[in-house]
């Protein structure tokens, strides 16, 4: 009942009907039925959100009510001030000489008070913006310079910036002496009592100090120079704590996402910080912006695939759930709920010392993100931001339109005339039954097409990107916001509609923010911020074999194939009815890419519906002057709710096993309870100064989930149900877990006329994860920062100075369950089994480490014109928990272990700069990169090779002494000399009796710039990355060179290209000819020779110059290897320069945009995902990877490529 009361009691003035209301249904409630209504959340949250937005709307009104009796005219002013939200400006000495007034005013608008209150008074009054200057008439300054008086006597000026423009605002007054006054609306100053040899201090928020000397001039013109924006900088650390930037001894950086949202509007929030953050890697899989992104920082790296090396991403205070996603209809995860129209503030702490506070979660880093809150401001503010953009499939392959459908002579499967058509009824026809692309050359003949009608025999050079469609994102967002002298609110809706690039692909996400604040009493303000969000995924696309392993033929017209998917009279798959697969022949190919693609996507149903709660409640204390209590309590909870349904492809009849239908549902939350004593204060005297806090946390982590699905088809068509199973006992699965941590926290950091600071900070946290022994670990941190630009004599062309260096030991607990045998349950029959797992877990698990030093310093130069930024770092991480593979002889497959270390060196700069600054037009530039290589430096004891992801033909590695990740694979087998050596066949083999390094998966270099041009009301931005060092594995690339749709596959196909002359004789033996135009000698297998032989250079096995020929295609077929058998040549450098986007913005002028009823109008144009400026990745995107946690891909998706429009306005 004390919460009720106290909200009560401070709503009673401005919602008493909604009060009464509630009271007296409260009141008549059972006490059983009251505390349950206190302890629901999301009636609380309603609640609270209804009593800020009363709160606001009492003081947004702006109607002053005021009622007082020989009051000083400062105190009615101030009383003013705190029911309007405006600030003034006065000198107070004169105020104080204004005699008592009786106001008395009853809900008026500002102006009229002002108006009422100044009346007699001799002061008038100015509104500039959101402040109010009052100015005694009796002292109103006069046009014209005055002449010098004698001293002491009051001294007039007039305060500039360097452009020459006025400073409002400005504090002038003597040195060492009470009293100041302000500058007012033309920068124009009188100060009274003033003597030859005074001095004067003359200041301004963001301008640096200035001291001058009175030498008897009756007038002062005085320029101030503008100060490091860095010295009073406020950014948002550890735990959601305040602090000035030059305070802090390790790095930060902080996004402007309102920077970000003018220059385009993203599909996924995380995609905008694309090259804006040094050290903070951003790639997008295949899915694109729609799919899961992997986030790392500072190429944060593990022994263990399970192991999590994502950043923590912590929202108003509340840790937030996080995943790992591929590319298999996966809907992505709670992070593409983000909108970065309701993001306030986004701060990267990339070091160990920046994120111990958050102790085993922030080991890689943190990404803090504040929500939008609510301005005080006259009557309510509006915002609406719509924005839409089509998107364009993006194919990076490039394919060779020469040669048609078809397979080499000497490994031909089916029966082909001299010319090398296939044969069908006496015709020459279309090749259906191969992917093969080393048909004859194009040359615009008739042939019978698998569908038995006569078409040219043609290439098709855009038929993949005519597989898919262009898409469209529309987004809109409005939001409501205000303040008062008590309290804020912002809430926003947001609803957008995604058309993917692929058939059937759809997205509908909305979205409803809060964030609201309020003065409970003068010691107590609570925050409430709030999200809810509804994501509707549709048939997100999964990867096709016959459009990425088996590639598209460059015959197939894939606009034509369109009209053959669906049957119009049944439904069913087009080649399944009328026996269509037999009287024609589609071959099992072209019905596997209609079936799987097309229809799949127009007529199965695989949906995902994702409800995200994300909710937090702040509360603050002053439990003192110098003493404060902060409470935040809170918890994201994610709802995934699954429906998938497989359609029949033909009668039950014909296949009684047909049809499938699924639901699944899981459920994810994280609790979040945090509390901390802050305290603040100077020490001995002004000079030092003391900042504080201990506090605890308590976490708790559950996830559920299952899954049931029909079993052995439907009974009918046409329905789907979990009752449509044919049979009974349907199939399920389920899973659930769950953990908990607590903590203890705490920080002191003394400062030294606020340029040495020196901080302290530890955590110990208790987490379930690990055996009860070893399930506490302990953090320390340090750090000193020196602002040496204050602390001594700094030369004119330095604005800002300082040396920073820190060092912490943090750590991670590993996964969950990881330390537990946990066995899996089923039934065999009427018996119930249990199967062990594949690992066996570690008897003594303790938490891996991580220490971490960083030195670096921060300068600006120029009165801020440019800007250096600086990073070194060295982290050793230690403890590494990893599974250790074992011989499966022992009926497990690995042991968890701790063990090996893994070092990372590197550095990290930013470099900012303004090449053009004037009035009108400004050009700024900002170069971000950061260099590192995790080193491998030991492993478990007398292991020296530890397998890390294997499959897809080659295995990523730990070895010591080496760089993480190396790609190992089998290498061509050689002679001594290196000579490649080829098999019986005329073709290279591998030596599987050792491995050779291809690469390796993490960058050595990233970077971004990021260059804006404004002209008045015009910008013009561009924003590039870059990535170098790492290597993909691409099934893609080997794809395209097996089945000959490459352009890089051209060499050798006929005479023209350089083909050697041979026919195959009767033993199907290669035998090369001297000269082209050779008669066919009398023992050839077939009526013709042939001119695309090859010889691969090389020596045979016994060691002689190869001269076997072979054709050209199956040269280029052997790539088209089994997964085991992947090369070298397939494994490719993944370096890239990218143009990732292009604005074009105007803010219409205020003047134009008041008359229209805007306080804000800014048209945009965007395009996103423009091209490469450099890219050793040939014909897929060096971001196609197949999820956010492997390093190869093998999907053939095209990027997207979009440009549109967005329109936000405010009034």
């Amino acid at each position: 009942m004390n919460s009720y009361n106290l909200i009560r009691k401070r709503f009673a003035f401005c919602c008493p009907k909604l009060l009464q209301t509630a009271n007296s249904l409260f009141t008549g409630w059972r006490p059983e039925l009251q505390r349950k209504i206190i302890i629901r959340p999301e009636l609380m949250i309603a609640l609270l959100m209804t009593g800020f937005m009363q709160v606001s709307a009492g003081a947004f009104a702006q109607r002053i009510t005021l009622h007082e009796n020989n009051a000083t005219l400062e105190n009615v002013l101030r009383e003013i001030g705190k029911q309007s939200g405006f600030n003034f400006i006065y000198d107070s000495r004169i105020l104080e000489q204004a005699r008592p007034v009786n106001v008395t005013l009853d809900k008026v608008n500002l102006p009229e008070a002002l108006n009422t209150v100044l009346s007699g008074s001799g002061f008038s009054f100015q509104i500039k913006g959101k402040l109010i200057i009052v100015i005694s008439r009796k002292e109103m300054l006069p046009k014209n310079v005055a002449k010098a008086p004698q001293l002491p006597a009051d001294i007039r000026g007039k305060v500039t910036n360097a452009l020459g423009m006025p400073l409002i605002g400005a504090v002038v007054k003597k040195k060492d002496a009470k009293g100041s006054v302000a500058t007012n609306a033309k920068g124009e100053f009188l100060l009274s009592d003033v003597s030859k040899g005074d001095i004067l201090v003359i200041s301004h928020i963001g301008f640096e100090s200035r001291e001058i000397t009175v030498n008897g001039s009756a007038r002062l013109n005085i320029s101030l120079l503008q100060g490091s924006k860095d010295l009073r900088e406020v950014v948002i650390t550890g735990l959601g704590i305040k602090r000035e930037k030059r305070a802090l001894g390790y790095a930060v950086s902080s996004v402007s996402p309102a920077a970000l949202a003018d220059l385009g509007s993203p599909v996924n929030a995380l995609t905008a910080l694309y090259g804006q953050v040094p050290g903070l890697r951003i790639n997008a899989t295949a899915m694109g912006p729609s799919g899961g992104i992997n986030v790392n920082i500072r190429n944060a790296v593990s022994f263990s695939e399970n192991s999590n090396v994502r950043p923590l991403f912590v929202i108003d205070g509340i840790p937030m759930l996080d995943w790992q996603t591929d590319i298999n209809r996966n809907p992505g995860n709670g992070l593409n709920d983000l909108n970065l129209d309701d993001i306030g503030s986004i701060e990267v702490l990339r070091g160990a010392k920046a994120s111990l506070l958050y102790g085993s979660q922030g080991a890689n880093g943190v990404i803090l993100i504040t929500s939008k809150s609510g301005r005080k401001r006259p009557g309510y503010g509006i915002d609406v931001n719509l924005s839409r953009q089509t998107d364009e499939p993006w194919v990076q392959q490039e394919f060779q339109n020469e040669f048609g459908a078809g397979m080499p002579a000497d490994i031909r499967t089916y029966n082909a005339d001299k010319e090398g058509f296939y044969v069908r009824n006496g015709q020459q026809a279309y090749t259906a039954s191969t992917n093969y692309n080393f048909g004859p050359k194009f040359d615009g003949r008739s042939l019978l097409w698998y569908d038995n009608e006569i078409r040219p025999y043609v290439a098709q050079p855009n038929n993949v990107k005519e597989l898919f469609r262009t898409g469209s994102t529309s987004k809109a967002n409005i939001s409501l916001s205000g303040g008062g002298s008590i309290g804020s609110f912002r809430v926003a809706y947001t609803h957008e509609d995604y058309k993917g690039i692929f058939e059937g692909f759809k997205i509908k996400n909305d979205k409803i923010a809060f964030n609201g604040n309020m003065e409970i009493t003068d010691r107590v303000r609570l925050q409430l911020t709030g999200s809810y969000s509804r994501s509707f995924n549709h048939n997100a696309p999964a990867p096709v074999p016959q459009i990425s392993s088996n590639g598209i033929p460059r015959t197939l017209d894939t606009r034509l194939l369109r009209n053959q998917i669906v049957d119009p009279t049944t439904a069913y798959l087009y080649w399944r009815t009328e026996n269509r697969n037999t009287q024609m022949n589609p071959g099992t190919y072209l019905m596997n890419l209609s079936e799987n693609y097309f229809f799949s996507q127009w007529r199965d149903t695989y949906e995902t519906k994702r409800d995200h709660f994300l909710n937090a409640l702040n509360l603050n204390v002053k439990l003192g002057r110098h003493l404060n209590l902060d409470g935040t309590g809170g918890f994201d909870w994610i709802l995934n709710n699954g429906n998938t349904n497989v359609v029949l492809r033909q009668p039950l009849s014909v296949n009684p096993s047909g049809g499938l239908n699924s639901l699944s549902s899981s459920s994810t939350v994280r609790w979040n309870l945090q509390a901390m004593l802050r305290y603040e204060n100077t020490l001995i005297n002004s000079d030092f100064r003391f900042s504080g806090f201990i506090g605890g946390v308590h976490q708790s982590a559950s996830q559920r989930s299952i899954t049931r699905s029909t079993s052995g088809g439907f009974i009918t068509r046409d329905w789907p149900s979990l009752e449509n199973s044919k049979n009974a006992v349907k199939t399920s699965t389920s899973d659930l877990g769950q953990d908990r941590l607590y903590a203890l926290f705490a920080s002191a950091q003394l400062s030294y006329k606020d340029y040495l600071f020196i901080d302290f900070q530890a955590r110990n946290d208790w987490s379930s994860v690990l055996p009860s022994k070893n399930n506490a670990y302990f953090y320390p941190g340090t750090s000193v920062s020196w602002v040496f630009s204050k602390s001594m004599v700094k030369p004119a062309w330095l604005s800002l100075g300082k040396l920073r260096v820190s060092w912490a030991d943090v750590g991670r607990p590993g996964s969950r369950y990881f330390a537990n045998e946990i066995y899996s349950i089923a039934a065999y029959g009427n018996a119930i089994t249990y199967s062990s797992p594949d690992l066996i877990p570690p008897l003594n698990l303790k938490p891996e480490r991580k220490r971490e030093f960083e030195l670096g310093f921060d300068t600006k130069y120029f009165n801020d014109r440019l800007g250096l930024e600086f990073s070194f770092f060295s982290a050793n991480t230690y403890n590494q928990i990893m599974a250790l593979n074992i011989p499966s002889s022992s009926g497990y497959s690995s042991v968890g272990i701790n063990a090996g270390r893994i070092a990372t060196i590197g550095y990290e700069f930013v470099l900012k700069g303004a090449p053009l600054q004037s009035k009108d037009l400004t050009w700024e530039l900002a170069l971000n990169g950061s260099a590192s290589t995790p080193k491998v430096k030991e492993l478990a004891k007398g292991i020296t090779t530890q397998n890390l992801w294997g499959g897809q033909g080659a295995r990523i590695v730990a070895i010591a002494g080496l760089p993480y990740g190396e790609i190992n694979v089998y290498p061509f087998a050689t002679d001594a000399q290196g000579n490649r050596m080829v098999n019986s066949y005329g073709t290279y083999y591998q030596d599987k009796s050792r491995e050779i390094t291809a690469g390796k998966i993490t960058p050595d270099f990233i970077g971004g710039l990021n260059s804006i041009i404004s002209y008045k009301g015009f910008k013009l931005g561009a924003n590039f990355d870059a990535s170098f060092g790492s290597s993909m594995l691409s099934l893609t690339n080997m794809a395209m060179i097996g089945n000959g749709s490459g352009k890089n596959t051209l060499a050798g196909r006929n005479e023209a290209l350089g083909g050697l002359p041979y026919y195959i004789n009767r033993s199907s033996q290669n035998i090369a000819l001297t000269s082209h135009d050779a008669a066919v000698p009398d023992d050839s297998k077939y009526p013709v020779i042939f001119h695309d032989g090859v010889i691969l250079p090389g020596v045979k096995q016994d060691g002689s110059v190869n001269n076997q020929v072979i054709s050209a295609g199956y040269k280029y077929s052997y790539y088209y290897q089994t997964q085991p058998e992947l090369t070298k040549d397939i494994i490719y450098k993944n370096n890239y320069i990218k143009l990732r986007n292009i604005t074009f913005s105007y803010a219409i002028p205020k003047r134009v945009a008041s008359k229209m009823k805007f306080e804000r109008l800014l048209l945009t144009a965007f395009a996103n995902n423009i091209g490469f400026l450099h890219k050793t990745m040939p014909n897929v995107d060096p971001e196609s990877f197949n999820g956010t946690n492997v390093y190869y891909e093998n999907n053939a998706f095209p990027s997207t490529r979009s440009y549109g429009i967005s329109i936000h306005a405010t009034f």
